[in-house]
């Protein structure tokens, strides 16, 4: 309901008929980008393309510095196998020799049972005992001849 108190000037009459609109106005300025949508599912794979003629091969007088090359590390790598294993057996040589001179060659009999090693960390039996005491017996006798000889 509109408002029926009277004012000094009294109520406003009915609008009257409306006239044609102006001229359209001129566009306003672009408005900043948005943020980037999430890409889409990726599409299937395209056909495979077919394949293209084949490459010339290298002459023979390209590839023979290569071949020798080649050839050369083969030998040279031969040759220090056979070296390493020269030295792998004049190494167990030396140390068989060093061992054999100090006596103690029994660290390395290789029994059927398995006892090579383990000889001598278990304890001394009688037998061991006598092997020592017959050692020591030809030492002295060996130092005797010795003086005897000079």
């Amino acid at each position: 309901m509109a408002n029926e108190t009277v004012n000094r000037r009294g109520r406003a009459g009915p609008k009257g008929p409306q006239g044609k609109s102006g001229p359209q106005g001129k566009p306003g300025p672009r408005g900043k980008q948005g943020p980037q949508g999430k890409p889409g599912e990726r599409g299937e794979p395209g056909p495979r393309g077919e394949p293209g003629p084949s490459g010339q091969l290298p002459s023979i007088d390209e590839v023979m510095p290569w071949l020798h090359r080649l050839l050369d590390a083969w030998q040279d790598y031969k040759r220090q196998r056979e070296r390493e294993a020269l030295e792998a057996a004049e190494h167990e040589a030396n140390t068989f020799a060093a061992m054999a001179e100090f006596g103690s060659d029994e660290l390395f009999e290789d029994d059927d049972d398995g006892e090579g090693l383990a000889r001598s960390h278990r304890k001394k039996s009688k037998l061991d005992k006598k092997d020592k005491k017959d050692k020591k017996k030809n030492r002295k006798r060996r130092k005797q001849k010795d003086k005897h000889l000079k």
